[in-house]
């Protein structure tokens, strides 16, 4: 998938998160906490584990979709 077609997935199902990648290919999450991943795979286990009720609500959106 697409960079930034990801980002904007990824800020419109965790509105409360910044997300970003920056400059060295890092992907930072700014929520509550700070995390990041060197890989988008990464990140989401992070932000799963930061902010578990947004992810489920994250999930049930994409269930919805279907």
């Amino acid at each position: 998938m697409n960079e930034r077609v990801t980002l904007l997935l990824l800020l419109h199902l965790f509105p409360e998160w910044t997300i970003m990648r920056d400059g060295a290919g890092i992907w930072r999450g700014i929520g509550r906490i700070l995390i990041w991943a060197s890989d988008l795979d990464g990140l989401l286990e992070s932000l799963a584990a930061a902010d578990p009720d947004a992810t489920r609500r994250a999930v049930s959106l994409l269930a919805e979709s279907r």
